[in-house]
């Protein structure tokens, strides 16, 4: 397709990037869960518009609100849905080509207890979302306590 193509077939869409929502969407119907399903989720923000773009993206605000989410303290630890209570890529690093496993780990260590400092109490299930090369990749994943993976 040429761009005036692209352009006019997502036009309607008011999502940025709607393979990223699809991703997104994707995990939790592998995982048969909601976002209210999930205790806290871990998302790529190597740049700091990513995490804004991840969180209307995986349905905690709508499209553009992202800011009423961290103005709302939503994404905070103790908050509607935690974000990146690690730190995320900004507070902890960002290891290219390996980040997505960091997160994965992140998520992990949520669900088994074993965060920590930035532990969400009681978390069984938490969300990773993971993008690179200007969202060409985009995996999401849910992980549950158990040591359930989808």
């Amino acid at each position: 397709l040429g761009l005036r193509q692209k352009l006019d077939r997502d036009a309607a869409n008011p999502y940025v990037l709607p393979h990223v929502r699809a991703a997104v969407h994707d995990a939790f119907g592998r995982a048969r869960v909601g976002l209210d399903d999930l205790d806290g989720f871990e998302v790529h923000d190597c740049f700091t518009p990513s995490e804004y773009v991840a969180i209307d993206h995986i349905g905690l605000t709508g499209p553009g609100e992202s800011w009423k989410a961290i103005e709302g303290g939503e994404i905070e630890l103790g908050g509607r849905l935690p974000i990146n209570p690690s730190g995320g890529l900004i507070g902890g690093g960002h290891p290219v080509g390996a980040s997505g496993v960091r997160m994965m780990l992140d998520a992990a260590k949520q669900v088994s207890d074993l965060a920590g400092d930035y532990q969400v109490g009681g978390a069984r299930r938490f969300g990773t979302l993971n993008f690179g090369g200007s969202t060409a990749t985009t995996v999401s994943f849910v992980i549950g306590s158990g040591g359930q993976a989808a």
